[in-house]
């Protein structure tokens, strides 16, 4: 009986698109925003083993992706590579540290300005102790809900790191993954990579949700505060209607804010209601669209929403119109 093979895809993608990117991790649907103006370039790449998958985007610019995880998969994640930490649910995360997610757990994460490449593998909670208990002679100490990350060395982050970028590789290129010994001898090294990072730091780990108490706080105020403006972007930003929807003062809301995000709300609805009025763009059809679009998402000078939108997406609204 012929053994299964790697499955190897790759798509580019040249300008934002919100559509394009909703799958860039099997079986999710991740929202990302864009967060920085320019010319938007990136290469999302999946790899498809036998019992799980390596899914990797690296892009030019930073962008907020916000999704959950599949029902019945764990989630190891990381930065391959980026300009600095990367916020991932309230905390700051450095290239190369594991993080590992319980199935159906939350992820809302962004780089630091700059370019960035992640990682994610997603395998069955099953699948991975068995082989924990196989190559480590130990099951892993895995969150029931929720997620972990914990400092790892400088040495087991760059052999994780190492080890992704050479999987891609050999599977992007005709001469890798040509064989099932090839396929097996390639995940069997990602996958204990990924298990030697693991286990150098899940000693004494609780079984729920991880993270203190003022990262917890941080994130569910931004969430609360971006859930409220995505109810408002037909309209501009108005700072006294959101902070007396939170109850929380103005200075503290763009401390939280930035350190989320890298800028305050105001400028976070302004990039929202860009990002929606080019996904309406990308759909729209006719004369009059791209008016009725700027005016549907409260910009109320075409003008000034033209200018904004080259600015942030390297490209006019017309353009965007005309696909």
């Amino acid at each position: 009986m012929d053994e299964p093979m790697a499955q190897y895809s790759r798509f580019d993608v040249d300008g934002f698109d919100a559509e394009a990117l909703l799958g860039v991790v099997r079986d999710t649907r991740f929202e990302q925003r864009l967060l920085a103006g320019g010319q938007f370039r990136a290469c999302v790449q999946r790899v498809m083993f036998p019992e799980f998958s390596l899914d990797s985007g690296a892009y030019n610019l930073p962008i907020f992706a916000s999704g959950s995880f599949g029902e019945d998969l764990i989630g190891l994640a990381m930065a391959v590579n980026s300009d600095g930490p990367m916020w991932a649910n309230g905390r700051w995360i450095p290239a190369g540290q594991i993080m590992v997610f319980a199935e159906d757990s939350e992820l809302n994460v962004r780089p630091r300005p700059g370019g960035w490449q992640w990682a994610v593998l997603l395998i069955s909670r099953g699948v991975l102790q068995r082989e924990a208990v196989t190559r480590l002679g130990r099951e892993l100490q895995l969150p029931r809900s929720g997620w972990y990350s914990r400092a790892a060395t400088v040495t087991d982050a760059a052999r994780l790191r190492r080890t992704v970028l050479n999987t891609l590789h050999d599977a992007a290129h005709p001469i890798g993954l040509l064989t099932p010994a090839h396929v097996r001898g390639q995940a069997d090294t990602l996958l204990t990579a990924f298990l030697d990072s693991v286990a150098a730091t899940d000693a004494g780990l609780p079984r729920r949700a991880l993270g203190s108490y003022s990262e917890r706080y941080r994130d569910a105020v931004v969430r609360r505060a971006e859930n409220y403006l995505k109810t408002q972007c037909d309209r501009a930003y108005d700072s006294r209607a959101l902070t007396t929807a939170l109850g929380m003062g103005e200075r503290q809301l763009e401390r939280l804010f930035r350190d989320a995000y890298g800028h305050g709300p105001c400028q976070w609805h302004q990039m929202a209601r860009l990002n929606l009025a080019r996904s309406a763009l990308r759909q729209a059809q006719g004369q009059g669209a791209v008016t009725e679009v700027a005016i549907r998402y409260g910009f109320g000078h075409l003008g000034r929403f033209s200018v904004m939108y080259r600015d942030m997406f390297g490209e006019s609204p017309r353009d965007t119109l005309r696909g």
